[in-house]
């Protein structure tokens, strides 16, 4: 068994070697850096022999000399307590030609390393495709949620609180009520008007002359002119200006009557009026009436 000492990248490794007659191959002395350095070196070196250079005894010797062969040939010097050492070195290019050709050396790899890095875009785009889906996803299920509390928040406090529902149940009824008692109203007041109409037509000299078919003498009246002073609620008017017996006896007889000629129908308010005050032993009603008709 013989001890070597071997030094590679300024580390030195201790190794032994037993001659073996029985093998049909020797181990080289490359095959026992290859199994004594550090893994980390193993690529480099293996692929790249020719880079390196051996040196044992100051002396330079090739990589594929057998340990066999080196040891026969110097028998005499070496026994089993020697220690031989070996020492391993990188080539080191001078010149301009040395870094120029390490640089030629690497260009191989600088171009696979370029072709690789475009391979892999289209996989880069995928995966950035698919954070693009992923973010977009979550913007929407961000959104969704907003979107349902809302609708939860609407769902309790708006459509089915009960406060908001007998509120709109009770308005919603009155508005109904109110279009009802208007629509029956408004079609009374009409058959109303209609008919005191219709009667003042045929009855033309109990009532006097209605507005509408005035002459031009009455329009041209004081009294016509002055019309407007109460407020266009006189109906009825006589073409010389003077207040009719019929109305007059129809005062005297019932003053509500009397305001009821003078201004028809669309005097109720101060027909109302004339009733309650005559309700008050007559003479107030009576007051009242002639002070309309003269007016």
């Amino acid at each position: 068994m013989y001890k070597f000492i071997l030094e590679f990248d300024n580390k030195k490794y201790n190794q032994t070697y037993t001659r073996d007659i029985t093998k049909t191959e020797n181990t080289t002395l490359f095959i026992l850096f290859k199994n004594t350095i550090d893994k980390k070196y193993l690529y480099d070196f293996t692929n790249n022999i020719k880079n390196y250079y051996f040196i044992k005894d100051n002396k330079l010797i090739h990589s594929y000399v057998t340990i066999d062969s080196l040891l026969n040939k110097h028998n005499n010097i070496y026994n089993c307590n020697t220690i031989i050492n070996i020492q391993c070195h990188v080539k080191v290019r001078g010149g301009i030609l040395g870094p120029l050709t390490d640089i030629i050396g690497i260009v191989p790899d600088i171009i696979d390393t370029i072709v690789g890095l475009f391979s892999i875009i289209p996989s880069i785009l995928n995966i950035a495709n698919v954070f693009m889906v992923l973010i977009n996803y979550i913007v929407w299920l961000a959104k969704f949620v907003y979107w349902f509390i809302q609708f939860i928040l609407w769902l309790f406090f708006d459509l089915l609180n009960p406060l908001n529902f007998f509120t709109d149940f009770f308005n919603t009824l009155i508005v109904i009520c109110y279009s009802v008692f208007n629509t029956v109203f408004t079609i009374l007041m009409a058959l109303m008007s209609f008919s005191v109409n219709i009667v003042g037509g045929w009855m033309q000299g109990f009532w006097g002359w209605d507005q509408s078919s005035l002459t031009q003498n009455d329009k041209n009246s004081n009294y016509f002119k002055q019309i407007n002073r109460n407020k266009g609620k006189k109906c009825y008017l006589t073409n010389t200006n003077t207040i009719p017996f019929s109305v007059v006896l129809g005062t005297i007889l019932c003053p509500p009557i009397g305001v009821f000629m003078d201004m028809g129908i669309t005097g109720w308010l101060n027909i109302l009026i004339c009733i309650l005050l005559t309700l008050l032993f007559y003479i107030p009603g009576l007051v009242y009436a002639l002070l309309i008709i003269y007016s």
